[in-house]
């Protein structure tokens, strides 16, 4: 098992977790434990809003968007950046989000080290 995997089931290995992502900032899948049209789109998605979100808190002048957690009434879905990459997890409710977010900048350091800066 590579580094990048590692990481990965290491994710979903929390119980709830339903998918974990290594995505390029520009959108594209770099490893997934998902398959298909459903790993695209989250990895699509999730690099636009956490683009959207970094635009905002820099308005605001605060500071960084390290880590965001997108909540709804039947989970998660928690975007950390990794440096060169987002670390993007999508859990149930039945998910501890504070493990997700420990282990999402857990990676983020050891992705760092690897391949980019934090």
């Amino acid at each position: 098992m590579n580094f990048v995997e590692t990481i990965l089931q290491r994710l979903l290995g929390i119980e709830g977790v339903t998918g974990a992502l290594l995505v390029g900032k520009d959108g594209l899948v770099v490893a997934s434990t998902m398959e298909g049209d459903d790993e695209e789109f989250l990895a699509a998605m999730a690099a636009a809003s956490y683009d959207s979100a970094g635009r905002y808190i820099a308005q605001l002048g605060i500071g960084d968007v390290r880590h965001a957690i997108y909540e709804t009434a039947t989970g998660t879905v928690q975007v950390t950046d990794g440096g060169e990459l987002l670390i993007v997890v999508r859990s149930n409710t039945a998910a501890n989000m504070g493990r997700i977010r420990m282990e999402c900048i857990q990676a983020s350091l050891r992705l760092s080290e690897q391949i980019g800066s934090y």
